[in-house]
């Protein structure tokens, strides 16, 4: 016989409703508590740097916007002077 859990897994949305129900000091403990889980940091190959699961997802996000034409992104130009500032001519 199947248990409970086998049988019946909450959709996304039900647990979102069920955590925009809680207290705000009970989401705030939830968020941590997921954070602790979600958190795998990345190593780049060849560097000691390390990338967050969060900037990753900023930047697969931003990748996304940009794809789908939601986002054009800025002109050479501005990318330059971005970089570099008034040391281009």
């Amino acid at each position: 016989m199947a248990t409970y859990n086998e049988v019946y897994m909450p959709t996304y949305n039900e647990v979102l409703n069920q955590v925009q129900s809680l207290p705000s000091k009970d989401q705030i403990r939830l968020l941590e508590e997921l954070k602790k889980i979600v958190y795998h940091p990345v190593e780049v190959e060849g560097d000691d740097e390390v990338i967050s699961v969060e900037e990753i997802a900023e930047s697969e996000a931003a990748l996304q916007d940009y794809l789908a034409g939601r986002d054009s992104g800025i002109s050479s130009k501005e990318l330059k002077s971005k970089l570099f500032g008034d040391k281009i001519g």
